[in-house]
This record gives C-alpha cells, sequence and structure tokens, in this order.
C-alpha cells in the first residue's frame, strides 16, 4: 500500500499513521501525515460550518415570529377608553355629596347611641359602594384608579368599623 502523501513515493509498512480517528488516509510516517493537508477536511469543516448557519438561520426565522405571535396573543386586549356615558358628571357630583353628608353625620354622632351609630355606619358603608359603582362606570385612566383605590380602602375600613362596633 503506498502512502497517501502524493509527493512521497514510500509504501507503509508494520505501521500506518493517520490524521484522527475516523481518517481513511494513511500515511508512512508523522512527518509525512503532518506536511501533507489534503483539501477534503477543510470541505468538511466548511460544509459543517455552513449546515450550522442554516440551522440557526431557520432556527431564529422560526423561533422569532412564532415567539412575537405568543406574545402578542398572549397580551391583555387593549382596554377602550371609557365612553362619557350622558349624566356621568351629575351621578358623580351626587355620589360624591351623599359621601360627604354622611361623613358630617357620622362625625355629628360620635357621643351618640350606640344603635343609631352603627346605622349611620351602615348607611356610609352602602353611600360609599354607591360613589365606588358610579367612579368605576364614569371615570377613565390614573384618576379612575386612584379614586377606586381610595374608595376600595375607605369600603374596608368602613367594613372593619361596623365589625368592631355593631357585631
Amino acid at each position: 500500500m503506498k502512502c497517501s502523501n502524493p509527493a512521497c513515493n514510500r509504501g507503509i509498512g508494520l505501521v500506518a499513521y493517520q490524521r484522527g480517528w475516523f481518517s481513511k488516509r494513511r500515511h508512512c510516517s508523522k512527518v509525512c501525515r503532518d506536511a501533507f493537508i489534503a483539501d477534503a477536511p477543510n470541505l468538511q469543516e466548511s460544509h459543517v460550518f455552513k449546515r450550522f448557519v442554516i440551522a440557526f438561520v431557520a432556527f431564529v426565522g422560526l423561533i422569532v415570529p412564532a415567539t412575537f405571535a405568543m406574545a402578542v396573543l398572549a397580551a391583555p386586549p387593549a382596554r377602550p377608553e371609557a365612553s362619557h356615558l350622558p349624566g356621568c358628571d351629575r351621578n358623580l357630583a351626587d355620589a360624591s355629596a351623599s359621601v360627604a353628608v354622611m361623613q358630617a353625620r357620622i362625625k355629628s354622632l360620635s357621643g351618640a347611641d350606640k344603635s343609631e351609630m352603627c346605622a349611620a355606619t351602615r348607611i356610609y358603608f352602602l353611600e360609599v359602594l354607591k360613589a365606588r359603582a358610579v367612579t368605576a362606570l364614569c371615570k377613565s385612566g390614573t384618576e379612575h384608579e386612584r379614586d377606586l383605590g381610595r374608595l376600595d380602602a375607605d369600603t374596608a375600613h368602613t367594613n372593619d368599623a361596623i365589625a368592631a362596633r355593631c357585631l
């Protein structure tokens, strides 16, 4: 058998040298093996690189649009701006006025009978709930969130007061 190096005319003896584990080219010596650089491994390396680039582009081409589509589908729908209902301004003014009247009544009853205080606190609780419902329907934006938070806190506080005084 002849050495795979084209510049070498020697034959291969009992020991054959090859490059890597899976190379089919056999050389007569290590010097001959190291001096010979075949074009085939370079083609293989460029072929592997080309396949890697194609696979990467295909992966990105499939994953990025799919991820974008999932993000669009998972996003909450845009909340339309609350349409201004007729009579909202009057209802908001009436609700805030009734809450203010009930607050004044509760403050004036601070030294009164317990049953009368409980009845006033319960009525105040209902007025705050009505004001919250009107606010939820008629306001929008940051003012809506702020007022609802304030009314929710007032409802919770009033509910606790009813539980402490009246039950």
